[in-house]
Formats: structure tokens, C-alpha cells, sequence
């Protein structure tokens, strides 16, 4: 292992052990008496960067935080009302199914991410991942879901500062 390696792995181990230490003091709600469980086992957690490889490395545009954060608020609100709507109604106008979306991403965090955010929408459920095409749960099929989640990949792909490739007309 060479020098830059190991700094890059002591300096992860140190991420995720203070991680991995915030998160039991959230959970034992700082509870002295649980730190002895609670320390070894955070090291231990961390000891997992030194035996499993580092993540893909990826890239955050940060201007684009504030208006990733500010849609996606808005596209909750606006869905969670249609949703509550739906769920209220006499007749529950729902025509749930399935739809497959062809991804442009990349394999790895981006497209991680954007599966992690279709799945907190109200109203789509991201089910898995088959060569490229996201297979997503939605709760009406005759809504433009095909347009929003092409909307959305736009966006996570701003996100994360990578190239956004036009699709081609069906």
C-alpha cells in the first residue's frame, strides 16, 4: 500500500468512526453507559474501510444543491397532495402498475441517488434495476411519469456535474 493509500484509508477510517459515533449517540440518545457497547463497536464498523474497497468517486455540484432541495420539496408537497387526494376520494381514481424507465446515468452514486429519490416521491416506487431501465411502481399510469422522472434524471445528473445526455424520441 503506498503512502497517499494509506492516508486515503486513515482518513476515511476517521470519517467513519466519528459517523459511526455521532449516530450511536443519536440513537442511545448520549446515554453514558452505552458507550461501552457503543466504542467498540463504531471501531469495529470502521475497521470495514481498510477490508472493503472505497466507493466509485463522484463529484457534487454544489450550486446545484439549493435548487435540487428546493424541487424535490416541492414536487413532494404537490405529490403528497395528489396522493392524500386520491387516498380521500369516494372512487380512489388509481391506476397503479408498472412502467419501465430507460436510464442515462452512470452506474454508480448518481444513479444510486436518483433510485433513493424516486422511491421518496409520493405516488413512485423505484423496484430495481435491470441492464438500463429503472422498473418503477406508480400509483396512476395515466400520469406523465415517463417526463417526470426524465425531468428528474436531469436534475441528479446537474447534481452530481455530469454530462446530461439527451434522450431519443421514442
Amino acid at each position: 500500500m503506498t503512502a497517499a493509500a494509506g492516508s486515503k484509508n486513515s482518513h476515511r477510517f476517521l470519517v467513519t468512526l466519528g459517523a459511526c459515533l455521532f449516530l450511536w449517540w443519536v440513537l442511545t440518545e448520549g446515554d453514558p453507559g452505552s458507550w461501552t457497547l457503543g466504542v467498540p463497536l463504531a471501531v469495529l464498523a470502521a475497521l470495514s474501510v481498510f477490508a472493503l474497497p472505497a466507493g466509485r468517486p463522484y463529484r457534487i455540484a454544489w450550486r446545484q444543491v439549493v435548487p435540487f432541495g428546493l424541487n424535490f420539496f416541492w414536487q413532494s408537497l404537490v405529490g403528497g397532495l395528489d396522493v392524500s387526494r386520491r387516498a380521500f376520494s369516494p372512487r380512489l381514481p388509481l391506476r397503479p402498475g408498472f412502467i419501465d424507465y430507460p436510464v442515462t446515468l452512470p452506474r454508480g452514486p448518481a444513479l444510486t441517488f436518483f433510485m433513493i429519490v424516486i422511491s421518496l416521491l409520493p405516488g413512485t416506487l423505484s423496484v430495481g434495476l435491470h441492464r438500463d431501465c429503472v422498473h418503477v411502481h406508480v400509483l396512476d399510469l395515466g400520469l406523465d411519469v415517463q417526463g417526470s422522472l426524465a425531468d428528474l434524471e436531469r436534475r441528479v445528473a446537474r447534481l452530481f456535474a455530469l454530462p446530461i445526455t439527451q434522450r431519443e424520441a421514442a
